[in-house]
């Protein structure tokens, strides 16, 4: 075999190692292969459609493989509009999966143990008996979900819990309060973590699993916005690092 023959059996070789690559990229990635996105995504931005498909760009859903079918409907096998369109309905009718009181269900197929909690708050019967409760897209936006910081927390609850409307004011600052306690128990938590590495004794082992535990409850009781019981979760998770050896002193 020439020296040409070899270098063009390598080109060859690797043209086909590259197309492979790039249809097995293609099959594990849902958007590549989905109409909505790729139509959506050519919309300029300034649009409202395409400011939303732009938003989806880069966020958690992106990256988790949620496209927009999985809340708006539609055929994203489709290639043809009003095909890809079908069975979808605007968020002002009531049975649309986005109209406002369909949410929590909508996020519920995906968010389940949120969803449940959620269901046991009076937020939520507010929402379903007055449609005046918040919904999932009131704390966590849409496209690009956020996890509300303790200052944006009071911001949100004093839409409705303030003087004048005056039910009950002070739930704001309670909510900032235990939102800044979750926050530092999951810091106070990674840094036990980190001071009592694996292989850890059973009695370490079963105390940070524990307090992983009544810290996971708390965050999830979040979404009944029952802010004693989160407390009380919280209590637990102190007392359970209570129990663990103290780190040697470095010298």
């Amino acid at each position: 075999m020439s020296r040409l023959e070899q270098v063009l059996g390598c080109f060859i070789v690797l043209c086909g190692a590259l197309l492979f690559a790039h249809s097995a990229m293609s099959a594990s990635n849902p958007a590549q292969r989905n109409s909505c996105v790729q139509c959506h995504s050519k919309l300029p931005a300034s649009s409202f459609y395409g400011v939303k498909s732009h938003s989806w760009t880069g966020s958690v859903h992106q990256m988790h493989g949620v496209t927009c079918d999985k809340c708006h409907g539609g055929n994203p096998a489709a290639a043809q509009e009003n095909q890809a369109h079908i069975g979808m309905l605007g968020s002002s009718d009531p049975h649309s999966t986005i109209y406002f009181k369909n949410i929590p269900a909508t996020c519920g197929k995906c968010h389940g143990a949120e969803f449940y909690k959620f269901t046991q708050s009076v937020h939520y019967q507010m929402l379903e008996s007055t449609g005046k409760g918040p919904e999932c897209v009131t704390c966590h936006g849409s496209m690009v979900t956020k996890v509300l910081r303790p200052d944006d927390m009071v911001a949100v609850c004093a839409r409705c819990h303030n003087e004048r409307m005056a039910i009950a004011p002070y739930v704001p600052q309670k909510a900032k309060a235990v939102l800044l306690l979750l926050g530092e128990s999951k810091a106070l938590l990674a840094d036990q973590e980190r001071l009592h590495p694996a292989p850890r004794s059973a009695g370490t082992a079963q105390s940070l699993d524990e307090a992983g535990i009544a810290l996971h409850n708390a965050k999830l009781d979040w979404h009944k916005f029952d802010l004693d019981a989160i407390t009380k979760y919280l209590l637990e998770f102190y007392d359970t690092v209570e129990k663990l050896p103290r780190a040697p002193a470095s010298h």
